[in-house]
């Protein structure tokens, strides 16, 4: 598997596990975002059900903030506060910028979190997620989404497809979604982290994997 060869290896530990600044900021804002379609919509309307009584909601590496928003039209009830180190996105609605192995909020004090494609930018996954568990109260759960080095081509091509861009479509099979974390590394990551429960599953459209921690 690419992930695990020398040069996804490599990949990894140079250009993927750290926040996006700059040129790759912008291209992931104003190109490889907008290749998700209605993903955000879709996730916050599956999430529903888990945020109806939550009142403080953290999307852990925000990004341009298109999850945020999705979140905040879908329940409009919690207060969703975007997370995110680089200075390069700006977004409406609150904003702390922080990495996700620093959280600063208090032990238990979160109902719950999001993250979405975003996991695979952190230095230390182990570190994140023993923060959220930290920071999220009993009972409350963390939905990461990634994309997913073991998903069909199909799905793949299709979000190739709505890059825009000869060499982005291109690069985005090999370069970016098979060097991207499997589930099982981060379901691993999760358990020794604390969390109890660990849930996977799949989008129908795009090649990610969904992981609900409780």
């Amino acid at each position: 598997m690419f992930a695990t060869s020398r040069l996804g290896r490599w990949l990894d530990g140079r250009l993927y596990r750290a926040p996006l600044t700059g040129a790759s900021a912008r291209r992931y804002a104003t190109r490889e975002r907008p290749a998700f379609g209605d993903l955000d919509e879709r996730l916050a309307a599956r999430w529903r059900a888990d945020l109806a009584d939550a009142r403080v909601v953290l999307d852990v590496g925000a990004g341009p903030g298109t999850v945020g928003r999705a979140l905040r039209a879908a329940c409009p009830g919690a207060c969703v506060v975007d997370v995110e180190p680089s200075r390069d996105f700006a977004a409406p609605g609150p904003r702390v910028r922080a990495r996700a192995e620093r959280l600063p909020f208090a032990t238990a004090s979160i109902d719950a979190a999001v993250s979405v494609s975003s996991i695979r930018h952190v230095a230390d996954r182990g570190a994140a997620l023993a923060e959220l568990r930290r920071v999220i109260r009993p009972g409350g759960v963390a939905w990461l989404v990634e994309l997913d080095p073991e998903a069909p081509r199909a799905r793949v091509d299709r979000h190739a497809q709505a890059l825009g861009s000869r060499w982005l479509t291109w690069a985005f099979g090999p370069l970016v979604v098979a060097t991207a974390p499997p589930a099982a590394a981060i379901v691993a990551l999760a358990h020794a982290a604390g969390w109890a429960s660990v849930a996977r599953d799949a989008d129908e459209h795009q090649p990610v994997y969904l992981l609900r921690l409780a």
